[in-house]
């Protein structure tokens, strides 16, 4: 019975999961929770070796996935590759952008090459995937669930790093989910942002290394710790079951509480 319970508030079960970003840190912990609360899997990311080889592992462990590689910042790409994942099993109903980039300057020397690349790969490529798995989500008149990756950063800014651009972009991206959650919700589609601080990935691997930065982060961290990347697919998780129905437009941070202290 109380499995039954749990999987009727959970349970994925015949859903089709496409995860941009989904061969990386996050997006791996995510694909393999999503898969293991019974979704058929897309893995998509601009490396196709890395997408083919994530979706072999997991349908190895019994598990439906196919990888589709593709280019995050050009729109024509990004729909052809959402067009590929709904046709892949005739539907789509989750959409987990994982997709993200950085490229750390200070305010006095930002070049507006990487500006712009730290624009597209966040905010730009959040709006066209949504946009295009929205198209799939109402033609299908089943609605879906869309979760895309903030940053306490969306919040917070960072002293003594150059993240000008960065913390532009994902606070764009908060906002910018609430107007899509409400262009969206009479066609059955949540939107909401999973906003984690630090998370224990290969991309953050350097600077997690320097022992007198990680010291001072996890400081400022109540709970005295950074994230792993499973915490951060449990959120998802949450926010693409049923359990979550009522709630899009929302920006959960996943902080161990420095968002409530800073």
């Amino acid at each position: 019975m109380t499995n039954g319970f749990l999987d009727g508030l959970f349970g994925l079960h015949g859903k089709v999961a496409v995860v941009p970003g989904g061969y990386g840190g996050i997006g791996a912990a995510v694909c393999r929770g999503l898969a293991r609360a019974g979704a058929h899997i897309v893995v998509a990311g601009r490396n196709a070796e890395r997408c083919h080889a994530l979706a072999a592992a997991l349908m190895a462990e019994g598990h439906q996935a196919v990888g589709i590689p593709f280019d995050a910042e050009q729109v024509g790409d990004i729909r052809r590759m959402i067009d590929a994942a709904a046709a892949q099993w005739g539907r789509l109903d989750i959409l987990v952008n994982c997709v993200g980039l950085n490229r750390e300057e200070k305010a006095l020397e930002i070049t507006e090459e990487n500006f712009d690349m730290v624009i597209a790969g966040n905010l730009k490529s959040a709006l066209f995937l949504a946009q295009s798995a929205a198209r799939h989500m109402m033609a299908g008149g089943r609605g879906g669930k869309q979760v895309h990756l903030g940053s306490v950063r969306t919040l917070l800014a960072l002293r003594g790093r150059g993240y000008a651009a960065y913390c532009a972009a994902k606070g764009g991206l908060s906002i910018m989910c609430k107007q899509l959650a409400a262009e969206f919700a009479p066609d059955k589609i949540n939107v909401n942002v999973v906003a984690p601080t630090f998370v224990r990935t290969e991309q953050v691997a350097h600077m997690l290394a320097d022992a007198a930065f990680y010291s001072a982060l996890t400081a400022r961290i109540p709970l005295g710790r950074i994230a792993e990347p499973d915490e951060v697919m449990q959120a998802v998780l949450f926010f693409v079951s049923p359990a979550s129905d009522f709630i899009t437009g929302q920006t959960l941070y996943l902080d161990g509480g420095i968002t409530a202290t800073q």
